[in-house]
This record gives C-alpha cells, structure tokens and sequence, in this order.
C-alpha cells in the first residue's frame, strides 16, 4: 500500500488496496461452543502474552492480512485503524510503554456472530489494565488458512488509574441540612465569581463532554451565544426534525423517554437540551462569547488565558478566566453562514436572495415562487417546508445526491445496533465504533446494493423528475461522504417523494446571473421567475470558528479537522488540534457519547501530567514503520 499524505486541508484518499471482502471466511463445520471458547481463549491469552512480554511480531501474528488494529487512546494515545502489516512496527513501540496485563472475557461469553450469510465472526469482548487506566476490548475473528485471526480487533481506555468516575454506586453522596436551597447554590456554583472553571467550552454542542468531565470531578464552563440552551435547534426553520432515531441519539447518563417518537422535532430536542442542563446540574451561559484579542496559551503556565463577554439584563460582563484546556463545540456548522461569490445582477435584483440559516418558515412565502440553491438534506427541507405551505418551489441541483429513504436506511444500518431492546448504549456504543472505516465502507457497500432495490421505485420516480442521484463513492452510499465532508446525501422524510410526484420541482445546473423581472438565468441558457432565492450551501466552517473564538494565529496553525486521515480515522476530532491544549468535539448526538469521553479522559490525563506521547500514524511513518509509505522530505505528512 502506497499512501500519500497532503498538508493542509486537503482530505487524504483512501488507500486502493483496503480489502475488498470479509466473505470467504467460512468456519469449519459443527463448532461446538466448547470450541468457540476454547478458539476466544487461545487468542485472547496469545494478545496478554505479546503485551507483557513486549512482542509486536507476536501480536501480529493474531491478525489476518487484510485486517485491522483499531485502537482509541488505550495503546497510541490516539486514534488508530492500524492495518495487519503495520501491526508489528506500531507494537513493538507502544506494548513497552503502555504494559497492558490482566486480559479477561467481558460480560458477554465469546459466540458466532453473522452480519451477513456469507460472513461469519468469532466475536470476543475482554477488558484489560494498563500503565494509565482500565481499558475494553473487543475482537472479531474468522477461520483463515486453519486458524482463527482477527480480521478486526478494538481496544479504547476506559479510564484513569485513581481516578473513581462518580456514576451508579460511586455517585456524590449529596448532603442534609443544606444553608442554602437548591437553586441558590446552583446560581454560585455556576456563576465562578470566586473561582475558575477547569475548562472552557464553547457551544452547545460541548453539553455531553461537561457532563462526562464533572463525573471526573473537572469543573467546566459551557458558553452559548444563543440566549437559551437548545436555540441551536430551536430557532431554525420550523419544520427541522431529526433525521437519525431517537435510541440512536442519547446524550451520556440520560437517556431519552420510551414515550417519546422515533424521529424528534428540532425544538423538541432543543427544549430537552435545557432540561438536560438543569438535570446533570451543568454550568452554562447564554448570550455568551469569547473575545478573540484577549484570549491566549500561556506556555509558561500550559494555560489559557480567557476573556469572556456575558450578556445580562441587557449589559455586557466582562470576565477573565484561567482554564487549562479549551474545547471549541460549535459543530460542523459552525463559523459563518456561506454564500457563494454575487452574480452578476445579484446586487440590484428585485427579488430576495438569503441563506437557508435566514429562512424561517415556508408560511412566510405561501402564492409565491422559490429556487433553492442545494440538493442535500437542508435543500430537501426547504423545499419540503415551502411546498407545504403553498409555494411554487423549485431545487436547483448542481451534482448528483445519494438518496435513502428514512425507514429502509435506519432499519438496515442503525436499528439493528440501536432498538427498543438494545440494553446499554454505551456498550452499543463501543460495537459500533468497533470497526475501522474502510470496513464500515465494506458493509454499507453490501447495504446500498440491497437498499437500491427496497428503495427502487421511489429512485426511478425521481430519475423521472430530472432529479440526479447515485449510490455514493465505490456504490457505499452516503457513510465515506458523512466522514469526508459531511454532505451530499438525504435520508427522504418525504422530499424526494415530493420531487417525484412533482411538488417539488428541479432544475439541474448552476445560475448565470439576476436579471430584472425576478428573472434568474442558469448556465444551460434557461430561466426562471422567482421572488426569493434561498442557498442552502452551508457554513464556512472551522476557520471562522477558530479565529473568532482564539484568534487568527490559532486560526493559522490547527490541524485538519473533519474528513478522513490515511488509516481511516477521522480528523482533528477528539485528536492532536495543532493548538495547545484546545480540543474540537464535532458530530452527531450518537458519537459524541463516546467522543466525549475520550476527550474528556485526555483533559484528565493532561492536567493530572499522566498522558503519554501520541503514537500517530505521522510519527510511525516517521520511524519507518508504514509499510510501502514514505515521508515527505520537508518532514511534514
């Protein structure tokens, strides 16, 4: 495998050599339990042995070629899916270092598991001790060439050594004959005017990460510039729902009612975003910033140092905190609403022209007409919203979209992991996040071409309607375009419905330019009459969010974020930032359980002075430890 690595921004593609199958791995015939425990012992104890014993050939040799290593923080220090022939260099580093023992089954007894009829895994859970703090594992093995390997094995920390997370039994005790009443000691808790917050988090999307680190007994403050928790959601366009179901989208310690529905409006999640603050007992302020010119790391100290501008009863406050770790939570939507550059005639055309972060509700423009600049999930909103409520809606489409209706979509590639009867999600969690991405693309691969028939006659409806579609990136849907970008694709709550029965109507192309009379030309020579013009072409992103939060200098020199790395991984996230002590938290509801924490155990690890050194793919690659790969000869990758 020969991969190379870009600066910049730049997402690295993914190999051309990850492995086409996981089929063909057929186990030997009557495997009695007795063998399936005797098979997940062997392997497990082979794994103890070449951790205390040090031995990264022996490790690798538990691995089929075209398998993977994928380990979150409880060996590297990081996030790595490391491939079968790269297993080897990367433990002989870091088995020293991190002296894991004491490898046992988890709850789960090791059985058969068969994702799909022609595959079939030996699946094994275990949990094991290192240097730093109590780690899980998982492995799922198939028989190859006589024995059973691991065609993908899991490791993540779980914790930190005396450190006691204060969940279940270990919960605060709480006491009696309390001075003050609740709420009071709630407004001096959370208003810090005589002491710090321990860290720093800006944005709604941080609530997950404060509640997992006051369970370490890390104080934190979460600044909002919305003026109530939840407005995120609450204030965009009426009709916003969730597109994901509910069971996949708890928050840490809360689960979301059983009465609730399975897909939530966006206020309603808004309104619970509130309740959860007040619930978990968080430190939030609203109509709050952070002043980029006043805000800086201290190397000296290995401190921020933080001005904050708090809007209340009408007057700005002005506080300075010294925290040791910043986390920037705003989103992948964050930074600025984007526009394209104007077009000619743009500037004195007698129609509107917005951003979909301006648009409200269709009401507003009932008997009108509107073009809606985007063929992805906001655009299929947008128009759904319009249509619904009497306007004469066009999408324009410039590229193809990945299309999935909602039900046939969650039910094959959620449901099956995330239901009514999925007991813990958090041990639902870490089955998910089991898998390396090059296989997750493997099994969507397998979804999608399932999909394109239980999907088919709604697909040939819109291919009807002029309206582009295709089934993602080497036919694997839309999963590599969420990981690489975050966009082109809709899960159809109804939208591409619309468009094939012709509520919706679609013009393919790109606009020319505005023309007088509400007049829009397009490229191919057409046009239109409309009276608004909406662009849903999302959000400037993680610049902006970083240069008006810490300033342009932090604005110039933080990694990658978002999009995949060479192993697979995704980037920035929860990862190395580039910027001392700073962390982004970026996705959906469902992987920011788990991101949380793992951000959460770094911050912990870092101010009590116990986090190791990252073993990167960089710094493997370095030590010429990546096969057929080679670094650049600036020493960057």
């Amino acid at each position: 495998m020969t991969i190379t690595l870009e600066t910049g921004p730049a997402t690295v593609p993914l190999p051309t050599d990850f492995p086409t199958h996981a089929a063909g791995y057929a186990p030997p015939a009557n495997l009695s339990a007795h063998d399936v425990a005797s098979v997940a012992q062997t392997w497990l104890s082979t794994f103890e042995r070449a951790a205390t014993t040090s031995d990264g050939a022996l490790l690798a040799t538990l691995f089929t070629p075209d398998g993977f290593w994928r380990d979150i923080l409880a060996f590297t220090n990081d996030y790595r899916s490391i491939r079968a022939h790269n297993i080897a260099a990367a433990a002989n580093v870091v088995l020293p270092r991190v002296q894991a023992s004491k490898f046992v089954f988890g709850q789960t007894a090791p059985s058969l598991a068969r994702p799909f009829d022609d595959v079939t895994f030996l699946s094994i859970q275990f949990a094991f001790e290192t240097r730093s703090g109590p780690g899980s594992g998982s492995a799922n093995l198939v028989y190859h060439e006589g024995e059973w390997r691991a065609f993908t094995a899991f490791t993540l920390l779980e914790g930190v050594n005396g450190v006691t997370q204060r969940i279940g039994e270990d919960r605060p005790r709480g006491v009696h004959n309390t001075p003050l009443g609740f709420d009071d000691m709630r407004a001096l808790e959370s208003d810090f005017k005589d002491r710090n917050p321990g860290v720093l988090i800006t944005g709604h999307n941080g609530l997950s990460l404060a509640a997992q680190l006051k369970t370490y007994g890390v104080d934190s403050l979460v600044i909002d510039k919305q003026k109530r928790v939840g407005d995120n959601w609450r204030l965009r366009y009426k009709s916003l729902s969730l597109h994901d179901p509910v069971h996949d989208c708890h928050l840490p310690f809360v689960p979301f009612p059983t009465t609730w529905q399975k897909y939530m409006p966006a206020g309603k999640l808004g309104n619970f975003l509130e309740h959860y603050v007040d619930m978990l007992e968080l430190n939030v302020w609203s109509e709050a910033t952070v002043d980029p010119t006043r805000t800086k790391f201290d190397e000296s100290t290995g401190k921020w140092t933080a001005t904050v501008l708090r809007t209340v009863d009408g007057k700005v406050e002005t506080r300075e905190f010294t925290v040791s770790h910043v986390v920037l939570a705003t989103g992948l939507g964050g930074g600025r609403p984007k526009m394209p550059a104007p077009f000619a005639g743009q500037a004195s055309w007698d129609g509107s022209v917005m951003h979909s972060a301006q648009h409200k509700s269709g009401a507003d423009w009932r008997g009108k007409r509107a073009l809606v600049v985007g063929a992805c999930t906001s655009g299929h909103d947008l128009c759904v919203d319009m249509a619904q409520n009497g306007v004469d809606v066009t999408m324009l489409q410039r590229s193809p979209t990945f299309i999935m209706t909602v039900e046939n979509g969650m039910n094959k590639m959620v449901v099956p992991l995330y239901n009514e009867t999925m007991g813990d999600v958090d041990a639902v969690d870490r089955v998910a996040e089991s898998s390396p991405k090059f296989v997750v693309k493997l099994f969507h691969q397998r979804f999608i071409k399932e999909l394109k028939v239980e999907d088919g006659e709604l697909l040939d409806g819109l291919t009807r309607a002029g309206f582009k579609h295709w089934s993602g990136p080497d036919d694997s849907g839309f999963i590599m375009m969420a990981l690489d970008k975050a966009g082109g694709y809709y899960y159809s709550t109804g939208g591409s419905e619309m468009i094939a029965n012709g509520d919706i109507k679609v013009q393919q192309g790109e606009i020319a330019s505005f023309e007088p009379g509400k007049i829009v030309k397009f490229k191919d020579g057409t046009e239109g009459q409309f009276d608004v013009v909406i662009f849903a072409t999302g959000y400037t992103g993680f610049p902006d969010m970083v240069r008006d939060t810490l300033g342009p200098k932090c604005a110039a020199t933080f990694n990658p974020v978002w999009g995949l790395d060479a192993e697979g991984e995704i980037q920035g996230v929860a990862r190395d930032s580039g910027i001392p002590n700073m962390f982004f938290t970026v996705g959906a509801l469902a992987a920011g359980r788990l991101t949380s924490k793992v951000i959460a155990l770094q911050i912990l690890q870092q101010r009590l002075g116990v986090f190791g050194e990252r073993y990167t793919y960089a710094r493997q690659l370095e030590d010429g430890g990546i096969a057929g790969a080679k670094a650049k000869t600036n020493g960057t990758v």
